[in-house]
């Protein structure tokens, strides 16, 4: 059968992308310490924060389970001891890593796409300390701003 006509139109296709974020777990790993030295003894971490490209982002990390006040600290697995350690920003461990007020947020973050942006976290446990041998954890909730 043969067609003698013809008619037109038109095919739309339309997606729309919403701006959303997803962040990697990590572990900050100081290894084995002596926490009753003079040293402190410190650690590093990447964050994989992934958002779509181009949106803002801001990360925040809470004061931990363990924390008293704003100084986190670290619970003995076999014993209810705790050791203090930090979370800062930078690695010289004077910007502050929190999330209670905005200025301890890491800011000005910008979403790659499918390329997760690798956030660093210092770590330094408090020096001259009083702690029995144990494995001690905490852990430390994140939030990303969008």
């Amino acid at each position: 059968m043969a067609f003698g006509q013809t008619a037109s139109g038109v095919l739309t296709v339309e997606v729309t992308v919403v701006s959303t974020c997803s962040v990697g777990s990590g572990t900050l790993a100081f290894g084995t310490v002596d926490p009753a030295t003079g040293t402190t003894a410190a650690s590093r971490v990447n964050l994989n924060v992934t958002c779509t490209q181009g949106t803002p982002f801001s990360v925040g990390l809470s004061d931990g389970a363990n924390a008293t006040g704003t100084q986190r600290r670290m619970k003995g697995a076999s014993q209810s001891q705790y050791l203090a350690y930090n979370l800062f920003q930078d690695s010289a461990g004077t910007q502050r890593f929190g999330n209670s007020v905005t200025a301890q947020r890491l800011v000005g973050q910008t979403g790659l796409g499918a390329t997760a942006n690798s956030i660093a976290v210092y770590g330094s446990i408090v020096a001259g300390q009083s702690a029995p041998a144990d494995v001690y954890s905490d852990t430390v909730p994140i939030t990303v701003y969008y």
